[in-house]
């Protein structure tokens, strides 16, 4: 998988990358897609209730789209929820990938059955 990380008022560390590495290993497991690319950005930005920090995850693979974004008062925290939920929608999208799959194949088998009494 391929990856841009972008830090929007803060710098990117090695320490950084290597954390946000590992929170795409876990939708890595999930894609299994070789060509899929990712845009990560970093942001830092002052409100008025405090700093805050943003991760925002946009994984595209197989011409589909795939997005998670959180707001958080650590950098870290916000990476582990925006990563959880990039993971939390491609475990869905693969749940719905092999149920299309499941219903196919059982169709098939159905009419395989059928096919075979006539004779």
């Amino acid at each position: 998988m391929n990856y841009n990380i972008k830090g929007t008022a803060l710098g990117v560390t090695d320490e950084l990358r290597t954390y946000v590495e590992r929170q795409l290993a876990h939708a890595d497991k999930l894609l299994h897609d070789p060509a899929a690319h990712a845009d990560i950005e970093l942001v830092f930005d002052e409100m008025r209730d405090g700093p805050k920090f943003r991760a925002e995850f946009t994984l595209e693979s197989q011409g589909k789209l795939y997005r998670a974004s959180d707001w958080a008062v650590s950098l870290h925290e916000a990476i582990d929820v925006a990563g959880a939920e990039l993971a939390a929608e491609l475990r869905k999208a693969k749940g719905k990938r092999l149920q299309v799959l499941r219903r196919s194949a059982t169709r098939v088998k159905e009419y395989l059955r059928g096919w075979r009494s006539r004779i």
